[in-house]
């Protein structure tokens, strides 16, 4: 009884087991549908997306999969868009950074005096037309820490706290601190409000984001605690104390602050409005500065359109109330990313970034491809360090220090792009680096160095008052953003023409949307001849039946190379020009069977364009003859051998040889008519031995046939 027990014990076990593993096999595979499910409702949810979006949008949905993203197809070029974003003082950046980053046209700078002229203050000036690009790519923040830029900007009771407040403020003048101000009387006043109570009251009264809020007073009156009164900030806008015109004034947001020399004056006149009492002005407390202007942005921005950071800073939305590039609420061309960033670190804080959020993310035509790269002048150039500086691993001060380089270092360089810092004080202080080589102590190194470290060897020279046109190579429909380092010494327009002004040396470059930079020395006021290239040692061969292909050896320097080919009357005349570094020339459309004669000459550019042109090479002849045939394979059929080759171009026909050994004597055994047959069949082969093809292409030209070169062997034993 107790082995019947046992058997019967099994059974019911395995029974259970196959039911637990069938249940499993069903719970996983349902968890496995819902999640093919949702991977494949999330890909469908971005497929509006330019394909260049969805990596970035990837990343963050698995990483935050409550997050929603939705596409705006803004129906304007790109390049249109940089434009007028560039126009008016539309775009400002402070003067402390790059000189990459700042306009030096004029009109934005004094080429006299080499200062940039003031549009805000005194440190705030025009942004360069590069810098305006990057920052109105939306692709470029598409992280974690940027993306609330284009996060919808309404009040969500559920997410936003006044904990949440305070974690933004937090190293302000306004962290978990009671509200004190100045009255138009010039008396000190405190209260026991907090701030973060009276911006999240002022969130729930104009139905904005009460981060965003927190975010845009942090952006606009900066961090620092006033010096003499509690509660209070150091800003002009907010001391309350910025002159006895505007004793007891507030305006936590710079609105009327428009750009001129005096800013916060405008801005504070029109919070002491008495006449308008719209939006709660005059705003005599910090209290009513908050409030009134959470309602004016709510009315004016963020509910009439502009609902994201991002179309507050680049107004791109046609369904605005606004006409486009109009209404921006701020000048400065990074704004909309640094106050991302403030939000950002407030939800990281809280732990509450995980939490549903939709996000308006604009897209642009004809858009800089991300991979897009841009050469002036020959493709390696020669420099040197103007400082010690640390040669990198990647282009970026987080990456690995190679090396540290003197002063006066000779540099090999060889390209240019931006940097791979996320965007913060290091990017906007270094944005753009160099790929270089060197020798030193008898070491080689490669890495990046920043650009404003290397001073390059002069390239090209210009005389004073003339012209000359750079040449430069570009991926195909990218817009070109120029710049010439010093204005005084030689100006560039947006064609790339540069104009000599004075002697001297002069930088310049040659700016993507999508980060790539190149840049050439430019010499101004001399007569110089550059030196004369070497001749060239050229080579011709048949690229098919209608076509030579030309190549020769590369010299570094060289400009570029004129390409003669004769003519019925035995003159060589000009057949092309070909821009370095490209070191060949097929030329197409010729006669099979006619012996074509072709010469080279390299060449500099010097003063004015003019060509500094080498001697020609030896003339080096060609006929263009049907390609080679290529076998693709060959089979043993019964008492047969089948051949089988790849179609060749123009081809009249083709004709099989045999041979019994490798290298011996090849007959013809078969000929196949015309071009749409690429097989044949040796019959009656006789077996027990090996047997070598080969095939070739003919073509009838000028009354003769012609054939091409004969194909590999290839053997077959029978």
């Amino acid at each position: 009884m107790r082995v019947h027990k046992n058997r019967l014990f099994n059974v019911v076990i395995s029974i259970i087991m196959v039911v637990a593993m069938v249940a499993t096999l069903c719970t996983t595979f349902e968890a496995e549908s819902e999640t093919v499910s949702a991977a494949t409702a999330f890909e469908k949810s971005i497929s509006k997306f330019p394909d260049s979006y969805k990596p970035y949008l990837r990343a963050l949905h698995s990483k935050y999969p409550k997050w929603k993203f939705v596409p705006y197809n803004t129906g304007i070029y790109f390049d249109t868009a940089v434009s007028e974003e560039y126009k008016d003082n539309k775009s400002l950046i402070e003067n402390a950074y790059s000189k990459f980053l700042k306009s030096n046209a004029s009109g934005d700078y004094n080429a006299s005096t080499g200062k940039y002229i003031p549009k805000d203050g005194g440190n705030w000036v025009s942004a360069s037309k590069n810098a305006i690009a990057y920052f109105m790519d939306p692709r470029n923040f598409l992280d974690a820490e940027h993306i609330y830029m284009f996060e919808q900007l309404s009040y969500d009771s559920a997410t936003q706290t006044q904990a949440g407040v305070e974690a933004i403020l937090d190293g302000s003048f306004m962290y978990k601190t009671n509200i004190g101000y100045i009255t138009t009387a010039g008396k000190y006043k405190a209260s026991n409000t907090l701030f973060s109570s009276k911006i999240l009251e002022a969130a729930k009264k104009a139905d904005v984001s009460a981060y965003y809020i927190a975010s845009r007073i942090l952006q606009e009156v900066g961090t620092k605690k006033n010096a003499k009164y509690a509660g209070m900030g150091a800003s002009g806008s907010v001391s309350g104390q910025y002159s006895k015109t505007y004793t007891g004034i507030y305006n936590f947001y710079n609105i009327g602050a428009y750009s001129s020399a005096n800013p916060i004056a405008n801005g504070l006149a029109w919070a002491s409005n008495r006449k308008d009492k719209t939006y709660n002005r005059p705003w005599t407390k910090p209290g009513k500065s908050i409030i009134g202007g959470a309602s004016y942005i709510g009315e004016k921005y963020i509910n009439c359109g502009q609902n994201t950071t991002y179309y507050q800073r680049f107004n791109v939305n046609k369904g605005s109330k606004y006409a486009l590039y109009t209404h921006q609420y701020m000048t400065n061309v990074y704004g909309a990313a640094s106050e991302a960033a403030y939000t950002s670190e407030a939800y990281d804080d809280l732990g509450i970034a995980p939490l549903a959020k939709t996000f308006v993310i604009p897209y642009f035509k004809n858009m800089p491809g991300e991979n897009s790269t841009v050469r002036l002048g020959a493709p390696s150039k020669s420099g040197e360090t103007i400082a010690s500086v640390n040669l990198r691993k990647k282009p970026g001060t987080n990456s690995a220090k190679v090396i540290t380089l003197s002063k006066g270092d000779k540099v090999s360089v060889s390209g240019g792009c931006m940097t791979k810092v996320s965007y913060g004080t290091a990017w906007l202080s270094n944005p753009y680096w160099y790929k270089v080589s060197l020798v030193k102590n008898g070491k080689s190194y490669s890495g990046y160095l920043a650009a404003t470290y290397v001073s390059l060897s002069d390239e090209y020279s210009v005389a004073v008052g003339s012209k000359y046109k750079l040449p430069v190579s570009v991926s195909k429909g990218e817009t070109i953003y120029y710049m010439s380092d010093n204005p005084a010494i030689a100006t560039v327009n947006n064609s790339g023409n540069v104009t000599g002004v004075k002697a001297g040396s002069v930088t310049i470059r040659a700016f993507l949307g999508s980060g790539s930079m190149s840049a050439v020395s430019v010499k101004v006021g001399g007569t110089t001849t550059v030196a004369k290239p070497k001749r060239p040692v050229a080579k011709a061969a048949s690229a098919n039946y209608n076509s030579v292909k030309l190549s020769w050896q590369k010299e570094e320097g060289v400009t570029g190379y004129i390409v003669y080919r004769r003519n019925s009357k035995g003159q060589y005349t000009l057949k092309k020009i070909i821009e370095s570094p490209v070191s060949s020339y097929t030329d197409s459309g010729l006669t099979t069977g006619t012996e074509y004669s072709y010469k080279v000459k390299a060449y500099r550019l010097a003063v004015n364009g003019t060509k500094v042109k080498s001697a020609v090479s030896e003339a080096v002849n060609a006929i263009p003859i049907p390609s080679r045939v290529s076998i693709t394979s060959i089979k043993s059929v019964g008492s047969s051998v089948k051949l089988t080759w790849k179609r060749i171009d123009g081809a009249g026909g083709y004709k099989i040889y045999r041979s019994n050994k490798k290298t011996g004597e090849y007959v013809q055994v078969g000929k196949v008519y015309g071009n749409k047959r690429f097989t044949y069949t040796n019959k009656k082969v006789k077996g027990g031995k090996t047997y070598y093809y080969k095939v070739a292409a003919y073509k009838k030209a000028s009354g003769q046939v012609i054939y091409g070169n004969k194909s590999k062997v290839k053997s077959i034993k029978k």
